[in-house]
């Protein structure tokens, strides 16, 4: 609502009192319209700013109110990032804070307009009553010019109207200091609304840097855990690459004794061909085939030593593949208890590329 004459005067009186403090045309638009919002209880408009300032281009005050209104919706805002906390759990705490911030300041806002209106309210009734009385007093005059006769009775009624105009100046009076009373609780009121908001902004502050501080600890703690991880990949890798270079030692090992085993087979057959076609020099060469007999013995006993030490190398195969599996359960385990926000990343085999 409008500021009533009382209060006009202190309200030039605190604009001329910015204009000194502010040079800045726009904090000067914005510093009058804080000043008129919070002080005053009076909503701020382009040509109200402009007929107090008188400052700069008519789009000035209108840019400096936009400015002012946006700065206002910024700090009825509140926001929390807290990393345990779901994001529709923030929004609505967010929207509960900045609701209860702007129902208190309409409260105090409707509270001060309750006083004022009450002064101005008892102003106007004393200044009706003393309008009232004058006019009966002119009206009593008018009659004792009238009527000589009844001049001692309108003299005692003058002079009670005066008693009652007096006892009206004293009521108007009492309401000048009732009015001087409401100002001062409006005074205290925006004061304590000051103080509210200046402490709410702190509040802010301590609670967006504490927010920052557990950041910042999440991360390191994330980037401790990607390291180990990294560090228990890298032992995989090692493991693959030695169980590859086993498994491809046996296979080189295998591919030895099927062609040492070949070779052997095709000897025995050439010996058995030539045994045959040697028929009738059997005698002279038993002692020859005896001799060749024995040493297919032997390579058939080279050959079974053979075989067992591949089936040696199988089972030292599964075992590697056994405790390569115990590794990766393990890592999947370690993997498992880190913290539920950690980023985890797929486990690539050593022959996979990024």
């Amino acid at each position: 609502m409008d500021p009533n004459p009382l209060s006009e005067g202190q309200l030039l009186a605190d604009v001329a009192d910015l204009r000194e403090r502010f040079s800045h045309t726009q904090t000067l638009y914005r510093e009058v319209a804080a000043l008129l919002f919070f002080r005053y209880g009076i909503t701020p408009t382009a040509n109200k700013l402009y007929q107090l300032v008188r400052k700069g281009s008519m789009s000035a005050p209108a840019e400096a109110l936009q400015a002012f209104w946006q700065d206002l919706r910024e700090k009825s805002r509140v926001r929390l990032d807290l990393a345990d906390i779901p994001e529709e759990l923030q929004t609505l705490t967010g929207e509960l804070l900045g609701k209860i911030w702007r129902q208190a300041l309409e409260q105090s806002r409707l509270e001060l307009q309750a006083y004022q209106s009450q002064a101005d309210e008892r102003v106007q009734q004393a200044q009706q009553q003393a309008q009232e009385a004058a006019k009966t007093l002119q009206a009593e005059q008018q009659a004792r010019q009238a009527s000589e006769q009844a001049l001692a009775r309108q003299q005692q009624q003058v002079q009670d109207l005066r008693e009652e105009l007096a006892a009206l100046g004293q009521d108007l009076r009492h309401a000048a200091l009732r009015q001087e009373e409401l100002e001062n609780e409006k005074a205290a009121v925006q004061q304590e609304l000051r103080r509210q908001s200046e402490q709410f902004t702190q509040d802010l502050g301590q609670l967006q840097k504490s927010m920052e501080l557990t950041e910042e600890r999440a991360q390191a703690s994330e980037r401790r855990a990607l390291l180990e991880i990294d560090k228990e990949r890298s032992v995989q890798a090692r493991l693959r690459q030695q169980l590859e270079q086993t498994e491809q030692a046996q296979r080189e090992q295998r591919r030895q004794s099927e062609a040492e085993q070949r070779a052997l087979q095709e000897q025995l057959q050439a010996m058995r061909q030539n045994l045959g076609q040697e028929q009738g020099e059997r005698r002279a060469m038993q002692a020859a085939l005896d001799f060749s007999n024995g040493l297919a013995r032997e390579m058939q006993t080279e050959l079974q030593l053979t075989r067992t030490r591949c089936a040696l190398l199988e089972r030292e195969k599964e075992d590697l593949h056994d405790h390569v599996l115990a590794l990766r359960a393990k890592l999947e385990q370690i993997q498992a208890e880190r913290p539920v926000r950690l980023k985890r990343r797929p486990i690539r085999n050593a022959g996979e590329t990024d």
